[in-house]
């Protein structure tokens, strides 16, 4: 009887490409079912992105308004110079020692991990719609133990990596990881916003004059520009001293 020899299996084949390296995957094609999905799938990440990138920027609004919606004659003049002076002096110590340096690490490092992200995922909506990245993926997936978030047993994911560097996603990566990868330098570039978010409820909820709310203004903004500064800063050490990026698996 004639004899047949096993059929060999497609290489580029969603189940071969399964059992390849995660190196190799990566360097893979994607599929043309891929092709087809990915504007979708970013699109679909990008919204969600740039939906948690709009509530953390807007967080240094929520002192203000939660204080004018739960009293709307709130007045912080009352409040500082109506009650005793020991409960008052204790809040404003504990405020600026805690809650000044607390909120304003958030107010900064989540707005640089969310923001970053949206806008890497928007490029990657506008990457998957042209024909000369439709040969090749453009995210991946890396792993780091140095990164925020609830305690794993594993590193933890980073997603939306580009795999083709360019200067605009080099930056918005760089921007991402500074967020992702807590530091002091961050940390002190949050000190002013928190405490410029503090003076701006102040101010905000005290009976001034013209004069009085455009002196608060000036040293609001004074404090919101030094975070920034120092946030660049942050930047250009990172850059300049650039860390092992974390290590990639295949993306989409």
């Amino acid at each position: 009887m004639p004899s047949y020899s096993p059929m060999k299996p497609n290489a580029n084949s969603a189940a071969a490409r399964a059992r390849l390296p995660r190196s190799d995957r990566a360097a893979t094609p994607p599929s043309a079912a891929e092709r087809a999905l990915r504007p979708v799938g970013y699109l679909l990440v990008a919204l969600v992105w740039t939906v948690l990138g709009a509530i953390v920027l807007l967080l240094p609004a929520a002192l203000p308004f939660a204080l004018w919606s739960t009293n709307p004659d709130f007045s912080t003049q009352e409040f500082l110079t109506g009650g005793d002076v020991v409960p008052t002096v204790l809040f404003l110590v504990f405020a600026a020692v805690v809650l000044v340096p607390l909120l304003g690490y958030a107010y900064v490092a989540l707005p640089l991990a969310a923001v970053p992200l949206a806008v890497l995922a928007w490029t990657y909506v506008g990457r998957s719609l042209l024909p000369r990245y439709s040969g090749e993926r453009l995210s991946s997936t890396g792993w780091s133990r140095n990164v925020i978030g609830p305690p794993t047993l594993g590193p933890t994911a980073l997603s939306l990596l580009p795999v083709r560097l360019t200067p605009w996603t080099r930056f918005w990566t760089e921007l991402m990881l500074l967020g992702w990868r807590p530091g002091r330098r961050i940390l002190y570039a949050g000190i002013p916003y928190g405490l410029a978010s503090f003076l701006a409820a102040g101010w905000l909820f005290w009976p001034l004059g013209v004069v009085g709310v455009a002196v608060w203004a000036i040293v609001t903004g004074a404090l919101v520009a030094l975070s920034v500064a120092l946030v660049v800063r942050a930047y250009r050490a990172r850059v300049s001293g650039r860390r092992p990026a974390p290590r990639a698996v295949p993306g989409s």
